[in-house]
């Protein structure tokens, strides 16, 4: 092996170290930013014991069961609230929303489900 031939092989493997952890950054990058956090509360009176419960700061995108269901809610986050009657945020058990400052109050039935970010 000629000297010319080790550093040819040195180098593609050095090119090729050098893109695979490039092509790593900047599948860190764009996962790192793909999902966002909601600014601020969201209260809810459970539907099971009247007691009040929380979310701070959620995820939009993330499906959060509702423990115990939820007979009212207040978002006091940035972003829309979507309410589902299932535990799974499906989109077909949809039963109300509520705008970043908005209440609402469910009356025909209590969801288990809310997901951020409309």
């Amino acid at each position: 092996m000629t000297t010319k031939t080790r550093i040819r092989g040195f180098t593609g493997r050095l090119g090729r170290a050098v893109v695979a952890v490039g092509g790593a950054l900047i599948l860190a990058t764009a996962l790192g930013t793909s999902s966002h956090a909601a600014t601020g509360t969201l209260t809810y009176v459970r539907a099971d014991t009247g007691g009040m419960s929380s979310f701070d700061d959620p995820s939009d995108g993330f499906c959060y069961f509702v423990g115990g269901g939820a007979l009212s809610a207040h978002n006091d986050t940035n972003s829309t609230a979507l309410f589902f009657a299932d535990s799974f945020c499906d989109p077909n058990q949809f039963v109300g929303a509520a705008q970043p400052g908005q209440g609402v109050t469910f009356t025909s039935q209590a969801p288990l489900s809310v997901r951020f970010g409309g």
